[in-house]
């Protein structure tokens, strides 16, 4: 059995990954964080079997109360890092998939990784359809160049653009095999209206209500236009992610980024 925490277990995602844990065969759901959900029971969306368990409001104080294998952290990126080291300095793995961690954070991540000699592992999107039209998208970079990436989230989402379109840019950037034609736009009627540069490939950032998770990557050639899309209808989509990455975890190295790196 996977002795697991949930960290921002009171968040809309959190909640899922503690019912998600809590149903399994091969997991325990071992402890629940979230400073605004303290002192709420983990029965109301894990299930009746898990009356017992509350919400604590310490991470360090769960970690040393209960012995588990691995966190699974949902909470804000300005917490994401210190939350993954005091993990794994108490012997458990962090499965990150807070987004919008910054490449200090990771670093620091990386280096408690080395020195407490566990593995850690970033997650910037957990659904298995989005994993794919990344890989997608590295794919077809190799052909086209020319790629703008628009991610569309739900008007809660803290950072933009989000890890996901961040991750894809990077890949499509790595793939390419021919310079991308230059951005012709050189009047700007509204600052930011070419969206951000990443890695030489423009990102858009949409936030509405009634979203959750989108996006789409759009590749263009000679004559023709390549479209991959990925929709996000429910939280549950990310469930089977977070579940084959605990079960994935201890046998990996250092800090890996990606649900691409346990689905192989």
């Amino acid at each position: 059995m996977m002795r697991v925490g949930v960290v921002g277990a009171a968040g809309r995602m959190g909640r899922e990954v503690c019912k998600a844990v809590a149903n399994a065969n091969d997991m325990e759901l071992s402890f629940a964080v979230d400073k605004s959900g303290a002192g709420e029971s983990v029965s109301q969306w894990a299930g009746a079997a898990n009356a017992d368990l509350v919400v604590t409001a310490n991470l360090q104080s769960a970690l040393a109360d209960k012995n588990v294998d691995a966190i699974v952290d949902f909470t804000h990126p300005n917490a994401a890092e210190a939350n993954a080291t005091v993990a794994l300095n108490s012997g458990a793995i962090p499965i990150i998939g807070t987004s919008g961690l910054s490449d200090e954070s990771l670093n620091a991540i990386r280096r408690a990784s080395v020195e407490s000699n566990l593995p850690a592992l970033y997650v910037p999107n957990f659904a298995i359809g989005a994993v794919l039209m990344m890989k997608f998208s590295k794919e077809a970079a190799r052909y086209f160049p020319d790629a703008e990436v628009i991610e569309l989230h739900h008007n809660k989402k803290a950072d933009a653009p989000s890890g996901t379109a961040m991750r894809t840019a990077e890949l499509i950037a790595e793939s390419r095999t021919d310079d991308p034609s230059k951005d012709p736009t050189e009047v700007q009627k509204a600052e930011g209206a070419r969206g951000g540069n990443v890695k030489g490939v423009q990102v858009h950032s949409v936030r509405l209500p009634g979203l959750l998770a989108h996006q789409q990557v759009i590749f263009g050639g000679p004559g023709e236009v390549l479209t991959i899309r990925h929709d996000s209808m429910d939280r549950a989509s990310f469930m089977q992610g977070v579940l084959l990455a605990i079960r994935k975890c201890k046998a990996l190295n250092g800090l890996v980024v990606g649900l691409e790196s346990v689905m192989e």
